[in-house]
């Protein structure tokens, strides 16, 4: 059993595989070093990426590539500076009324806590339970403190972050500017290297890819909208918070509303100590589900990745784990190419 194994994989043991593996292992060694260069520029491909169909389309009206991208980009910052001076005034007060609140939350908590032990039968002495988090507390708030203080006393990471938030539009600038030329001798390169047309195999995936993501935008976008609009019919404090939050984790599938969701619930128990607003939001919540599900989703998206959510999931947390957020986001187009390259292998 063992030799009819070993005669299926045979694996030659030469100089030459020697050199291809300690190759392999070294550029993994690498891109665990460069993460954060990794990070930086994958994040500005995906920006150019994104924006390149737009650029195409005014360069085909004999408007130049530089003066199209200069143009988009002052418009999208002068969006982010108007969008910013609107939610960071929202979300300061909102953060302000639940600090307010943090008492009071507390005592809800408690006697919650106090309640489901009564209707369990359990011992609990709450005030005793009271007195060791509050012994306590100082030691918590200590570490959470000490820990703030040395991330800010790095100055030299502090700047390195800035440095490289500080490139992004300049990277963003090059690669739009030239995006068309760098594609061309990528595919140059992998049609002479390994003696096959990959131009075919290139535009599947850039239909795929560009619907899934910038589909997928628009998607995260319309549940966050409707999130932060649920928890204002409830009257949930931070309604902007966390329905910008949830709408931002939307991109991972079901995270968005797993968090909101249970956020939401809590927060709602804890303000109004009834059932009617977690009602609510359960209601809310699932009503934007509905939707979501039957009618924003497959119109906006359909089945484009051609990825089970499980698949999608796996590869977000791999790339993460591999190379975090640049490996997040190189994970879905690599999961893309793998889908068009068996489908194109399974239709020869």
């Amino acid at each position: 059993m063992l030799y009819s194994a070993m005669s299926i994989i045979k694996v030659e043991i030469n100089y030459k595989n020697l050199l291809i593996a300690a190759i392999a292992t070294g550029v993994v060694v690498l891109l665990f070093k460069l993460q954060t260069i990794i990070t930086v520029f994958a994040v500005s491909f995906f920006i150019a990426y994104m924006f390149d169909p737009v650029v195409d389309k005014f360069e085909e009206r004999k408007i130049p590539r530089s003066v199209t991208i200069l143009v988009m980009m002052a418009l999208t910052a002068a969006l982010i500076v108007l969008l910013l001076a609107w939610l960071i005034p929202v979300a300061a007060s909102e953060l302000q009324y639940l600090s307010n609140n943090v008492a009071n939350y507390v005592d809800s908590l408690f006697g919650f806590v106090q309640t489901s032990a009564a209707v369990f039968d359990i011992q609990l002495d709450v005030n005793t339970l009271k007195q060791h988090i509050g012994s306590h507390s100082s030691d918590y708030l200590k570490e959470i403190f000490s820990s703030m203080s040395s991330l800010m006393s790095s100055f030299s990471s502090m700047v390195s972050v800035i440095l490289n938030i500080a490139l992004v539009p300049i990277l963003v600038f090059y690669f739009l500017k030239d995006f068309d030329k760098i594609l061309a001798k990528m595919l140059e390169f992998l049609n002479t290297r390994f003696k096959m047309d990959f131009t075919g195999y290139y535009r599947e995936f850039d239909n795929i890819l560009s619907t899934y993501f910038r589909g997928q935008i628009i998607v995260a976008a319309i549940l966050g909208l409707l999130y932060t609009l649920v928890l204002f019919i409830a009257g949930i404090k931070p309604a902007v918070i966390v329905g910008t939050v949830s709408g931002i984790l939307s991109v991972v599938p079901y995270l968005g509303f797993i968090v909101g969701f249970t956020v939401s619930v809590i927060l709602a128990a804890l303000q109004y100590g009834d059932f009617l607003h977690p009602t609510m939001v359960i209601a809310g919540f699932a009503l934007v589900q509905f939707f979501e599900g039957n009618f924003i989703t497959p119109r906006i998206l359909g089945g484009s990745l051609g990825l089970h959510p499980t698949a999608v999931i796996f590869s977000l947390m791999a790339g993460g784990a591999l190379f975090g957020i640049g490996g997040m986001i190189i994970a879905l187009p690599v999961a893309a190419f793998l889908r068009v390259l068996i489908n194109q292998r399974s239709a020869q």
